[in-house]
C-alpha cells in the first residue's frame, strides 16, 4: 500500500477508492474508526459465513461496537466489545451461541491481530422475524 501525507490527512488508492485518514473528522476518517470498523467488518462476514454453513437464513444482521479508550495512555484503545444483532427465523441455544461467538474470535485475522493488547468481546443477540429478541 502506498500513502500520501497532506496538511491534515494520508490517503490511499484502494480497489474500491480512495481513503483519507485523518484525525479532524472534516478531512477523513478517524484512525480508531477505521480499526474498529476493521474488526466489525472481518468479525461480520465472518459470523454471516459461519451461520450459512449451519444453514441459518439471516434476513438482517448489525454489529454493535462498544470500546473504551484510556487517555492517559495516549487515548489509546483498550477495551471493544461487540454485540452481533442477527434477524432470524432460527434460534440458538446459549451453549451454540457462546461457541459461534467463540469462532469468530479465534478465526477473525484483524480481532487475532490485536486480541493480546486489548480485551475484545463478541456476543450475539438473536432477533426472530417476529422482532422479539433473545440476547445469548
Amino acid at each position: 500500500m502506498k500513502f500520501t501525507i497532506h496538511e491534515d490527512s494520508v490517503t490511499t488508492g484502494t480497489t474500491f477508492g480512495n481513503l483519507s485518514v485523518s484525525t479532524n473528522e472534516e478531512e477523513g476518517y478517524r484512525p480508531f474508526q477505521l480499526f474498529i470498523s476493521s474488526l466489525a467488518g472481518c468479525s461480520g462476514t465472518l459470523l454471516r459465513t459461519i451461520l450459512r454453513k449451519k444453514r441459518m437464513d439471516v434476513a438482517h444482521m448489525e454489529i454493535l461496537a462498544d470500546y473504551v479508550r484510556n487517555p492517559e495512555e495516549a487515548n489509546r484503545i483498550e477495551e471493544i466489545h461487540f454485540t452481533a444483532c442477527v434477524q432470524t427465523d432460527h434460534s440458538l441455544t446459549e451453549k451454540q451461541a457462546e461457541r459461534i461467538s467463540q469462532l469468530v474470535l479465534t478465526n477473525c485475522s484483524m480481532i487475532q491481530s490485536v486480541i493480546s493488547s486489548m480485551e475484545i468481546t463478541f456476543k450475539i443477540h438473536l432477533i426472530d422475524e417476529k422482532h422479539s429478541s433473545q440476547e445469548k
